[in-house]
């Protein structure tokens, strides 16, 4: 019974074994393909066929003592066989709820990780969101020299609340002309209690709407640029609408631009596929809305796109416009950019330093 028992373990193993042997090959093949072999896939594909032939004389040894009794010998070979293939399908799902429970836990670690940074983007993000709405509505006014006491007429909450955002600090700085001494700008800043801590970078916004990041601030022997997160341009996707739309235009229709936008003119774009409506003029995703201007008459070859921000001071805070020329517009303030404000910053575009902020977090 004690060899039917063995046999059963060791047999089952060998019934694996091509399986086993073709994923070390597969593996050691691959890591010869990039470079010399890892030799510790080649020490686990030695280890995997010694213990191969040691079971295939255990199994052999245990026939020749099985012999002498068939019937027990079966009988500890067939309960093996039945308790290895329920044990099996027993324990898969329990391994898959231990995987899960890593994974959950693994995701609400990271989380935890970003959540104060996420806070103190959403809380500058949404004071931005009320400075620009508010000047917007009143731009002879300029900025507030404070956000606390909040300005008269104000529908939005200013004040920096205590310990609003876990490990950061909250600062609102205004810039005034020197002219006129009226406040023209503003800084507003969220910087990290502790240097050295993992995803703890300096944020500041200004009436751009745009966040910008000093990173790597929180790694040591490293010069930290200052960048912008990436953000609305990209989640807006106007970049890659427009391209698609370039594209399917030199592949399909030479050169002429489409009077209403199909999915096969919309093309793949990068973060998440929008609704068309309008018949083709207007397309929908969360936090964006997206008109589409037809050719003109006269001058077939070319289109415009507004893509306005919906949820702003929320999700997002900047709108763009690619004008019929080919150029690119953005604007900070809840309205559709026109083509008479700036372009977008290079940096807001391509990940990169940005050159024309002055900013130096201490």
């Amino acid at each position: 019974m004690g060899a039917g028992v063995a046999c059963g373990f060791f047999g089952g193993f060998l019934l694996i074994s091509p399986y086993v042997l073709m994923a070390m090959f597969l593996f050691v093949g691959m890591s010869a393909w990039n470079g010399p072999p890892d030799r510790g896939l080649m020490a686990a594909g030695l280890v995997v066929v010694v213990f191969l032939v040691i079971s295939m004389w255990i199994v052999w040894s245990a026939f020749r003592i099985g012999k002498i009794q068939w019937n027990f010998f079966g009988a500890a070979v067939g309960a093996t066989a039945f308790y290895l293939y329920f044990g099996f399908h027993s324990l898969t799902p329990i391994a898959n709820r231990g995987q899960m429970q890593a994974e959950q836990k693994r995701v609400q670690s990271e989380m935890d990780m970003y959540k104060p940074a996420m806070l103190a983007r959403q809380k500058t993000v949404a004071i931005t969101a009320c400075l620009l709405r508010n000047h917007m509505l009143h731009p002879e006014a300029g900025y507030p020299a404070l956000l606390n006491p909040r300005p008269a007429n104000w529908d939005c909450e200013t004040k920096f609340a205590t310990d609003a955002v876990p490990e950061f600090t909250l600062d609102y700085a205004p810039q005034k002309d020197a002219a006129s001494g009226r406040v023209t700008d503003f800084q507003l800043t969220a910087m990290p209690g502790k240097k050295g801590i993992q995803n703890r970078d300096p944020l500041l916004i200004d009436s751009r709407g745009l966040v910008f990041v000093d990173y790597p601030w929180d790694m040591e022997n490293v010069t930290p640029e200052v960048m912008v997160m990436e953000g609305d341009f990209a989640y807006s996707q106007i970049g890659a609408l427009k391209r698609n739309i370039e594209q399917y235009m030199k592949d399909k229709t030479n050169g002429v631009a489409p009077a209403t936008l199909q999915a096969e003119s919309i093309g793949s774009l990068g973060h998440e596929m929008p609704t068309i409506e309008d018949g083709g003029t207007r397309l929908e995703t969360r936090d964006f809305e997206m008109l589409y201007w037809p050719p003109k008459a006269g001058d077939p070859n070319r289109f415009a796109i507004s893509v306005l921000c919906k949820s702003y001071g929320q999700n997002c805070l900047r709108s763009y416009f690619a004008d019929y020329d080919g150029s690119l517009h953005a604007t900070g303030e809840p309205r559709q950019a026109t083509a008479n404000d700036p372009a977008p910053l290079r940096c807001e575009k391509v990940s990169g330093e940005c050159e024309d902020i002055i900013w130096d977090p201490i």
